[in-house]
């Protein structure tokens, strides 16, 4: 489509799950993110809609440097990507379960259990896995033909898993249903970028990955 948009969330959900060191030096490699970090300030500035392919007349006005949209020592962090070790000794200690240290980036673990009052004695609960959040993306997992790695199999809802099912959506060219699931999707991450934050600056990155797409959630809601 010409748009590097479903690049931008694809290289966001590398960070928050598994990868092979290719892999992930293959995305940090300076000319890819160089392009992604275009791609980060062109969608916080919405100068296309997303999805949608950049034309001249969008390349002539000046984009906005990111510390309008983010901390400076969040920008620092996105100008440096931490390489393959640092980012999986980040993972071992805070992406995994069962440590007090962990931020499991799942959507279950920081909404209700269940919106459905008196259905279950968890139905006001929160910090459990296999909520209705994570049903609803099986379910549309299952109806798109995606198949959920074996290492996910227990969270659908994981935000790599979210991120890349909005990065296919731009691929197929499903444009508005990929506005519509960043919107609806990803309000989960105002209460887990705090978990990060107590983290401390170990979650910097972390922390600017999240905060860049809080922003372009806002983007496209004020776009409704």
């Amino acid at each position: 489509m010409g748009s590097n948009d479903a690049l931008v969330f694809s290289t966001m959900a590398k960070y928050f799950s598994p990868t092979t060191e290719s892999d992930w030096v293959e995305a940090t490699c300076p000319s890819a993110w160089a392009s992604f970090l275009d791609g980060v300030r062109q969608l916080l500035q919405d100068d296309a809609g997303l999805g949608q392919a950049t034309t001249p007349a969008h390349h002539m006005h000046a984009r906005k440097p990111l510390q309008t949209f983010l901390a400076n020592d969040e920008v620092n962090a996105l100008f440096t990507p931490p390489t393959f070790a640092e980012k999986q000794a980040f993972a071992a200690k805070h992406l995994i379960g069962g440590l007090p240290v962990s931020a499991v980036p799942v959507e279950s673990l920081y909404v209700q259990w269940t919106s459905k009052p008196n259905a279950t004695t968890f139905a006001q609960k929160e910090g459990l896995y296999i909520s209705d959040a994570a049903l609803y993306m099986q379910a549309l997992l299952d109806r798109m033909g995606f198949e959920v790695p074996e290492e996910f199999a227990s969270y659908p809802d994981h935000l790599s898993i979210e991120l890349e099912l909005l990065s296919a959506l731009i691929d197929e060219g499903l444009v508005e249903e990929a506005r519509m699931f960043l919107i609806e999707r990803f309000a989960w991450l105002t209460t887990y970028r705090l978990q990060l934050v107590g983290l401390g600056k170990e979650a910097l990155f972390a922390l600017a990955l999240v905060d860049a797409i809080l922003g372009i959630r806002a983007q496209q809601a004020d776009r409704a």
